[in-house]
Order: C-alpha cells, then sequence, then structure tokens
C-alpha cells in the first residue's frame, strides 16, 4: 500500500512536499501498511462480528501494534500524517515537572492523628494528598500521635532545622490547636512564632481551615499548600488567673451549654466518632442545667488601632504575669477605656477569633459575621437567660443566622473577657473544641495576641 493512497483528498504539490520533507528522517515504507498480515480465528469468549469488520479490526489492531503512533495535523492538508514517538515521552514531561520542583524543596514534618473523625486520616493522607505534595516538592517526616497531647508534644520538641517550613496538620481542629500550643511553649519562641502551620481536613471539626482559607477537602488543601503562600492569623489566650495555666486558641472559646456538651462527647468518641457531638447535645438538652456567670469584657474602641503587635520577646511574661492583667487594665481605664460587667444567667458565652463557619453544616451557618482572622480583636456573643425553649430558638436561628436578631443575644467586639462561673456552674472551658478542665470557681481570663500566627495557603479569593 504506497502513501499516496492515505490522501484521499487532492492537494497541493508543494503542500505533500513540505510534509514529507518535515519527516525526511523516516523512510517511505514507514508510511507503507504490510503486504500481508496474518489473521487469527476468533478464540473462545470473543464477541463474533461479521466477516468485513473483523478483518477490518484486526488489520488496524495489527498495523498500531507494530509501532507506537500519533497523530499529527498540518495547517496545508486536510488529511493527517503519522509520526514515530519514544514510549517514554509522557514519563519525562513528568521528571521534568518534578526536577523543577526539586529545585525549592520544602521541608515539613507531618502531624496525622489517627483517630480524628471516622478514623480514616491515614487513607486520607497516603491516598488523597502525599502523592501531590511529594509531586510540589515537599519533603515530609510523617509521624503519627499516639495519645490526647502527643501532637503537643512533638511541636514542643522537634528540632525547628528540620522542618523549617511548617509542619501540616492531619486531622480535625484538635491536632492544629495541640500543635499551637506546642509551638508557643517552646523556650525558642521567636523562631516557634515564624514557623507556619498547614492543614488537611480530617477530622470532626474543620471550621479553622473551611472558615480562613475556603478548604472544606483534603484535595483542596493539598493543592493549597502546593501553591504556597502564608495567611497571618490571631492567636488568642485563655489563661486560668488561680492556676496560672494558658492555653492558646485559633477559633474560638466558650462557657455554658457547649463546654458541657463537649464534656460529654468524649464518652462517645470512640463508638460515633462526629456524631457524638449530636447525641451528646440531645442529652444535655435534656437534662438542661442552669448556668451563671458574672462576665467582664473591654470594648474594643475605634480610635486605638486593634492590630498594634505585642512583641515576641515579651510574650512569656505578657501571658505568665498576672499582675500584667491587672497593669492592663489599669492602662485601659486611664486611656478612657472602661470595664463592662454582665451578671446573671448565661445559656452560653462564645469568644470568637474569626466569624466560625462549620465545614459539616449543611447551611454554612456563621456564629460571629463581623469578626475576621486578622482584624486584632475578639468576637464576644452572650446568650442570656435560661430554659429550653430558648436554647431552641437560639440554635434554630443560628442555622438560618437569624440568631444576632433575637432580643436575648448580645455581640459586641471586645479587646479582653474575663468570664467567672457563679454556684454549682460547671466551670469549664472550651477552646478550640478541647475542653479546659478546672477546679472550684475558676476565673477565665481571654486576651488576644495579634497576628501571632501563620497558616500555611492562602484562600482562593485572594
Amino acid at each position: 500500500m504506497s502513501a499516496r493512497s492515505l490522501v484521499r483528498s487532492p492537494v497541493s504539490c508543494s503542500a505533500v512536499n513540505e510534509c514529507f520533507t518535515y519527516n525526511s528522517r523516516h523512510s517511505r515504507s514507514f508510511y507503507q501498511c504490510p503486504n500481508s498480515i496474518k489473521l487469527q480465528r476468533p478464540q473462545a469468549g470473543q464477541m463474533l462480528l461479521p466477516r468485513k469488520l473483523r478483518k477490518s479490526t484486526r488489520w488496524q489492531t495489527a498495523l498500531f501494534t507494530q509501532r507506537q503512533i500519533i497523530s499529527n495535523c498540518c495547517s496545508d492538508l486536510s488529511t493527517t500524517y503519522t509520526e514515530e514517538r519514544p514510549n517514554y515521552l509522557a514519563l519525562n514531561v513528568l521528571q521534568d515537572q518534578s526536577n523543577v520542583k526539586q529545585e525549592n524543596i520544602r521541608k515539613v514534618l507531618v502531624i496525622l492523628n489517627p483517630y480524628s473523625g471516622f478514623r480514616s486520616s491515614r487513607e486520607v493522607f497516603y491516598k488523597k494528598v502525599q502523592s501531590t505534595l511529594k509531586l510540589s516538592g515537599f519533603s515530609m517526616e510523617v509521624v503519627e500521635t499516639a495519645y490526647a497531647g502527643h501532637a503537643k508534644v512533638l511541636a514542643s520538641a522537634v528540632d525547628l532545622s528540620t522542618c523549617p517550613d511548617g509542619i501540616i496538620c492531619v486531622g480535625g481542629d484538635g491536632v492544629v490547636n495541640e500543635v499551637l500550643n506546642g509551638l508557643l511553649g517552646r523556650d525558642d519562641l521567636q523562631e516557634a512564632l515564624q514557623l507556619p502551620i498547614g492543614i488537611v481536613p480530617a477530622g470532626s471539626d474543620n471550621s479553622l481551615v473551611w472558615t480562613v482559607l475556603g478548604i472544606r477537602d483534603p484535595v483542596s488543601a493539598a493543592t493549597a499548600l502546593a501553591k504556597g503562600g502564608f495567611t497571618p492569623i490571631d492567636v488568642f489566650a485563655v489563661k486560668w488567673i488561680q492556676a496560672g495555666v494558658t492555653h492558646f486558641g485559633l477559633t474560638a472559646s466558650y462557657c455554658g451549654f457547649v463546654a458541657d456538651v463537649i464534656q460529654l462527647s468524649e464518652k462517645f468518641r470512640l463508638q460515633l466518632g462526629p456524631f457524638r457531638y449530636v447525641i451528646a447535645g440531645l442529652l444535655k438538652f435534656l437534662s438542661l442545667p442552669q448556668y451563671r456567670f458574672e462576665v467582664d469584657y473591654l470594648p474594643l474602641s475605634p480610635e486605638r488601632n486593634p492590630k498594634l503587635k505585642a512583641p515576641a520577646e515579651n510574650f512569656h511574661d505578657q501571658l505568665s504575669d498576672g499582675s500584667k492583667v491587672k497593669r492592663s487594665a489599669q492602662m485601659d481605664s486611664s486611656t478612657g477605656d472602661n470595664w463592662v460587667t454582665r451578671k446573671g444567667e448565661f445559656l452560653g458565652i462564645l469568644v470568637c477569633n474569626h466569624f466560625c463557619r462549620p465545614a459539616q453544616g449543611l447551611l454554612s451557618p456563621v456564629i460571629a459575621p463581623k469578626a475576621q482572622h486578622d482584624d486584632g480583636s475578639l468576637d464576644l456573643i452572650l446568650v442570656h437567660g435560661s430554659g429550653r425553649l430558648r436554647l431552641f430558638c437560639f440554635f434554630l436561628a443560628y442555622q438560618f443566622c437569624w440568631h444576632l436578631l433575637l432580643p436575648f443575644v448580645e455581640y459586641v467586639k471586645v479587646k479582653e473577657v474575663k468570664i467567672r462561673p457563679v454556684g454549682s456552674t460547671h466551670g469549664g472551658c472550651g477552646v478550640d473544641g478541647e475542653l479546659l478542665q478546672a477546679e472550684g470557681q475558676p476565673e477565665w481570663h481571654c486576651s488576644l495576641l495579634p497576628a501571632q500566627g501563620r497558616l500555611l495557603g492562602q484562600h482562593p479569593s485572594t
């Protein structure tokens, strides 16, 4: 079969010459079909086709198995010509892209919580995330947590020179909170503050990464990490005044009904996974106690700059010295700021660092719509009163983002908050999904550390 038979439509001689000149390194026999092709009888189990169609199919199969070819289109011809290409072309392309990334390898520590969510974090990371990060130039050391608080121990003791580009947390908001507290409790605080935290959502609650970075699934998280960039975020500190214990957070702190639900949900962690919050919430709703608190808050003054950063070298002194709180209150009162006191029954007290959108919610309601993760202020929500009816109305309105319109809900932007339980009210305080246990009648003090945290990745709209 000659090359002339491949061109059915009439074309100019110059066009044909250009086509064959471009492929001059190939012999004319390359464009010729074999003179004879051995046809075999159909084997058992094969589909029987008409004789002419079967011959045509076998002829095409034999032709393309002799050489690997790809089709190319010529601008001067109305038909196509063929050209031989090596088998390893696609592999070379991937290797070239990988070599470009290897020029700037990013060394990170991956802390994986295998008990997050439905205990699927291993599968999520190794099957959906790891390959993308490797092709993007990440050099990873993966460590799995073995007990509660293990991530905090790892972050507090890791050699920062082995992971200069950050720590990636695979799990929920709890493992991120542990890593944050481990870093901020180090002696080399200045270096630890520069270490960014990456998040791969695989837990029960992934509100932080969904609210701040707009990421809900692990694949999107891997893409955001591969693109690079950082997002500054405020850090808030919750201090138990009597014991001098300080805990850091990135999302929210809460007392009252929500704190009780978190405490009760720990009993169902292994059996129910993420659904433990629903069961614990229903049980606590049916046996709803009364919550009494004394709340003091310092409203945000619009004339002052809330983004004024505290020096990193005074970071420990600001949190560990109890007299610092009193001096701060005196300084604020001397500049015209006054503390506001609220006493009585509260179904809930929430101190938010951002607008707190739950990743698992169908309608994605927002708790604090005016809050931003880097605005240098905290958002306080007080749910006054008691009773199941009022609590039900609040959660129903919250699903449609109408909760701030309720007359018993108070919402104010603040700089600091002090919370003291009264009577038999449970004294625990929740921070980022973790419950801080306290004995007796503790006093909790929430303060802000503007822009002291960094997250790996950026929001798609940035």
